[in-house]
């Protein structure tokens, strides 16, 4: 674990020491701490003055000890701390993008293996990771055979998700670990609930997390995704919980419930085909109270050699019956696809993205939803009904919305690279540029006032 270089909460300490000491904290005016802060939002001066997102300058390329090393999921948490997922663990920098902390060991083992990033209203942040595992077994026992690896150890490398506490006192630790496959109940009393190897060669360290969601009251989505996709009899096929789901926990961790109404096996309007994120309307900064909203966002990413999604994004809600919980297609935005006096464009619009990587909302008055699309590297921007565009600026002829989506392939700055995580915090979007080692940021120019 790497202790911090330069923390920002120890400030706090320091305010006691009176304005006269504010210099030697904070720096003067013309000293290069202050000048990166307050050029923290400049813009590109070159950018046209259409509507749109513009490049705020700089882009983040450095962590704790170097550059970042393929960033994979980047996160502005309630502690207004930004969250970076590389090759070398978990990066904390503030707002300003200056490195504070590293976490790059959790309990004696590297952090390695990142997916998914995200914090709770609690603080706690969950890291999707990988873990190995070494497991105690005699001859006989179920599965024994199956666990036994070419060279006769027994240690799995399996996909978990820690929620690690404190990690910005510096003093981080793990609180709960969700393991593949121990903490998915649906296996319980089955073969599944040990790691093995299944029909057609697949095993439990093909699995992986890809997504974590928190609601209001602390709870969690999970998605899960794996080589094993089929319950069809006949064909090779995990019959009891396929490593494609959706899963529920508590704030504690514990296992809720594996969804099945969202089907693994094929793509439609309420499955789990090839889960690449998951994503909850909810999000910073902090609340005195937050009404409990359980809906959520699936993105579908299938890999290459399988029938694509028509859908590379679903909308479920989840509606209250006096038969208990249902998950329902959301059909206000599906409507929204098929009614052009709603503007240009829609999440539902059938075959629009190629590979869905990450999700985002912006968690303030606008609403709007982002979609990265590591496929056509780039990054989709819908209103809170579903349809693609932002608020035209005030006296525009239109009161449609303006569509501000971009991207394509390069290094140029609106340009990414397999890019993998988006957020959003303060009207400022956040994309971890993965091919080009960066954390890339944007704000719509009509924002700037």
């Amino acid at each position: 674990m790497t202790l911090p270089r330069f923390f920002p909460l120890a400030l706090l300490a320091l305010t006691a020491a009176g304005l006269s000491g504010c210099d030697a904290v904070f720096g003067s005016k013309g000293d290069e701490t202050t000048r990166e802060i307050f050029e923290e939002g400049q813009t590109d001066p070159t950018l046209a003055d259409d509507v749109g997102y513009v490049p705020l300058n700089p882009f983040y390329t450095q962590g704790l000890n170097g550059p970042l090393e393929n960033p994979v999921d980047v996160y502005v948490g309630y502690d207004e701390f930004i969250y970076v997922a590389d090759d070398n663990g978990l990066h904390v920098l503030d707002l300003a993008g200056r490195p504070a902390f590293l976490l790059d060991e959790v309990n004696g083992q590297d952090l390695r293996g990142i997916t998914a990033v995200v914090q709770d209203r609690r603080l706690d942040v969950y890291i999707a990771a990988r873990r190995d595992t070494t497991f105690d077994v005699q001859p006989g026992d179920p599965g024994y055979d199956d666990l036994l690896s070419p060279d006769g150890d027994l240690t799995w490398d399996l996909p978990v998700v820690y929620r690690v506490r404190g990690l910005t006192t510096g003093t981080p630790r793990v609180v709960d670990t969700i393991w593949h496959p121990f903490d998915d109940g649906s296996r319980r009393f089955t073969r599944f609930e040990r790691p093995g190897i299944y029909d057609g060669g697949a095993s439990d360290e093909d699995a992986e997390f890809t997504g974590i969601a928190p609601l209001a009251n602390n709870r969690v989505y999970v998605t899960r995704r794996g080589p094993v996709n089929s319950t069809a009899s006949g064909r090779p096929s995990q019959t009891f919980s396929p490593f494609n789901a959706f899963l529920v926990y508590t704030a504690e961790g514990d296992y809720v419930q594996y969804v099945r109404v969202l089907t693994p096996d094929q793509p439609s309007l309420l499955s789990a085909y090839f889960p690449s994120d998951v994503l909850t309307f909810l999000g910073p900064p902090q609340r005195a109270s937050v009404a409990l909203d359980e809906n959520f966002l699936l993105a579908q990413a299938p890999p290459a050699g399988q029938p694509d999604a028509t859908y590379g994004v679903l909308s479920v809600q989840i509606v209250e019956t006096s038969d208990g919980i249902e998950y329902r297609v959301d059909s206000q935005r599906l409507a929204a696809a098929s009614n052009p006096e709603l503007g240009d464009g829609a999440l539902f619009e059938a075959g629009q993205f190629e590979s869905v990587s990450s999700l985002g909302y912006a968690a303030d008055q606008t609403g709007y939803l982002f979609v990265l699309d590591a496929g056509k590297d780039s990054l989709f921007v819908f209103n809170q009904a579903g349809v693609e565009g932002v608020a035209p600026p005030p006296g525009a002829e239109s009161s449609l919305p303006v569509r501000v989506s971009f991207g394509g392939t390069g290094a140029g700055p609106l340009q990414f690279s397999n890019p993998q995580g988006v957020s959003y915090y303060q009207r400022i979007v956040y994309v971890a540029d993965t091919g080009n080692n960066r954390i890339s940021r944007y704000r719509l120019n009509t924002d700037f006032e």
